[in-house]
């Protein structure tokens, strides 16, 4: 029989309809409500981690100038010597964020808000596409589906964090690829913009990839054997194939064949795809049960087919199977839900392909629309069973008591994500043998000025990983600025012969020597440090300043000029500069320096 229109693709039996139920313009208002009023507290919140070199330190989002490096380099192409990300070619995060900075400048509340609406927006679509998967079903099934991906608790990384906007629009443009080319018929206009909404999505990330195996997933779900189909294929993935190779000719051009630079290379392969196991253990967790939530989750790679989370990896793993036998034949709208939970997780479960986090919650954001499909799906089916008992309502309360429940979870969350410190103090509390949270806990603190409170857990990082060069020389700062430098001093001498070529140690150093008032030692660290490490602005500038204590004023000019080269803005390095130039009579040049320090304000770094 010929299909001249969408079906439902789920066969089921006629039930008696509710007297009542909401208008679909309703539901849809519901379920953008839900979202932004979840994530509105998030515009108090203030950047943190990424956010302070993807938005506050980078040229690229502060001029239209600026879009040929941005389509032709990687991510943080305006970093110099920034390998971790040579693989990532993601140019429309940058337009966004330019657009943003446009309009709003350096305000954190608008960068808040662009994720916050895309978020609601990618929540309606979510409702769209269950509606018309789960078409002809409960009506509250599409429902569940648009609220629960609304107010799923592990999407708060994703949303309260401007860094992962790319994850968000990603998603949401993919989204909105789904909805347009899963119609039917397919207007060949309807075709072309969708393909060019895939482009969107791989301009903002790279998991976006997977999206065509998505709309795959559903044309075998909704399969036809009608011949005239196969025009309406040919709009619907011909395109698809001319955006394939315009974005690899883009990524190309700016990347070339670089591959992700791991934490986990020395990991051997056959170890590191058994390991895709406990990965997706732990992401089933963070789907079905999201408790513990962090910007850090430890992981270990295993190395024993005993491990329990690779044993907990394979009973995911086989029931995903066991599921999607029984759903494809029973119920294709769960095995359309199944499928797209998985797709899109496949890449973050490649263990040689992860940072040091190899768990992070932003990664399952596109996952969980088929999960939500998935969970609204298995809502359906128990809710059609019970309508015909005695306790019809209880489906629809056990919903609404989850939902409340998520939406309360995520509200807690979003206030984690208020800024840096408590961040990292939620990921300490959490991970309390794990030395990172702790180290960027320290790391933080000491940038609000809070030395003293620094101290604890910087040397509770150093006291978990003593090998750790970033951790000591950090931990040495904060003892340094807490007035403890004779402490620092025996820290770093202690530290420096394991690693003679870190030249934060020099640079700490440095500032220890100084404090102590060894000025000629100090000069020689930090100019020892410079050496190592030439694109550090502190180090010069350290130097520079020794050197004027010291009297050496025409000395001092050229590394303060060499730190004013790499901190242009930095009204401590235009104000040395000031004090050098005083001292050699060249008032002018001096003036000069103090009126760009007073434009770039007196209370920056």
């Amino acid at each position: 029989m010929v299909r001249a229109t969408w079906e439902p693709l789920v066969m089921t039996p006629a039930t008696t309809e509710p007297s009542w139920r909401p208008s679909p313009r309703l539901q849809a208002l519901g379920v953008v409500l839900a979202a932004l009023v979840v994530y509105a507290p998030a515009l108090a919140n203030g950047f943190v981690y990424d956010d302070f070199a993807l938005v506050e330190a980078s040229p690229w989002i502060r001029s239209s100038a600026w879009l040929g490096e941005v389509f032709t380099q990687q991510l943080f192409g305006f970093v110099p010597a920034a390998s971790a990300s040579a693989a990532f070619y993601r140019p429309l995060i940058h337009v966004l964020l330019m657009g943003v900075h446009a309009v709003a400048g350096m305000s954190p509340v608008a960068y808040h808000l662009v994720p916050v609406v895309l978020h609601a927006l990618a929540s309606l679509g979510v409702w769209a596409l269950a509606r018309r998967l789960l078409h002809g079903q409960s009506p509250g099934a599409a429902l569940v589906a648009g609220l629960l991906f609304a107010v799923h608790p592990v999407h708060v990384e994703a949303v309260a964090w401007v860094s992962a906007l790319m994850d968000v629009s990603a998603t949401t443009a993919g989204l909105a690829m789904l909805w347009l080319l899963t119609a039917r018929p397919l207007a060949p206009a309807r075709a072309v913009v969708g393909a060019l909404m895939w482009l969107v999505a791989l301009l903002f990330k790279e998991v976006a990839v997977m999206l065509p195996g998505m709309l795959l997933v559903w044309e075998v779900a909704a399969g036809t054997s009608d011949a005239g189909r196969w025009r309406e294929r040919a709009w619907r993935y011909g395109p698809l194939v001319l955006v394939a190779g315009a974005y690899a000719a883009l990524r190309l051009n700016a990347v070339g064949w670089a591959t992700v630079n791991s934490g986990w290379a020395s990991v051997p392969v056959g170890w590191a795809l058994l390991n895709a196991l406990p990965l997706l253990a732990h992401y089933a967790r963070l789907l079905a049960l999201p408790g513990g939530l962090s910007v850090f989750h430890p992981f270990e790679p295993t190395t024993s087919l005993l491990d329990g989370e690779l044993l907990a990896g394979l009973g995911v793993a086989m029931a995903i199977v066991t599921g999607g036998v029984l759903a494809h034949r029973r119920t294709r709208g769960a095995w359309v839900g199944l499928c797209w939970t998985l797709l899109p997780l496949l890449p973050a479960l490649h263990l040689r392909a992860l940072g040091e986090s190899a768990v992070s919650e932003r990664y399952a954001y596109l996952p969980s629309v088929g999960f939500c499909l998935l969970v609204a799906a298995g809502w359906n089916a128990w809710a059609r069973r019970e309508a015909a008992s005695s306790r019809p309502w209880v489906p629809a309360l056990v919903a609404g008591a989850v939902l409340l429940a998520a939406t309360a979870r995520s509200g807690v969350q979003v206030g984690v994500w208020q800024n840096e410190v408590s961040l990292w103090a939620n990921a300490a509390e959490l991970h309390p043998d794990t030395p990172t949270p702790h180290y960027q806990l320290g790391a933080a603190l000491l940038r609000e000025n809070e030395a003293q409170e620094a101290l604890g857990p910087l040397e509770h990082a150093v006291v978990l990983r003593p090998t750790d060069a970033l951790a000591v020389s950090t931990f040495a700062r904060a003892l340094t600025r807490s007035g403890q430098p004779a402490r620092a001093r025996e820290l770093l001498e202690a530290a420096l012969p394991s690693k003679p070529e870190h030249a934060g140690f020099h640079l700490e150093l440095g500032e220890a020597l100084r404090a102590l008032g060894e000025d000629e030692a100090a000069a020689r660290a930090f100019r020892q440090a410079a050496t190592l490490a030439p694109g550090t602005a502190a180090a010069w500038r350290g130097l520079g300043e020794t050197l004027l204590r010291l009297g050496r004023a025409k000395e001092a000019v050229e590394p303060l000029e060499k730190a004013r080269a790499l901190s242009p803005d930095s009204p401590a390095v235009l104000q040395a500069l000031a004090r050098a130039h005083h001292a050699l009579g060249d008032e002018a040049r001096a003036l000069e320096h103090e009126t760009a320090a007073a434009r770039a304000g007196a209370s920056k770094p």
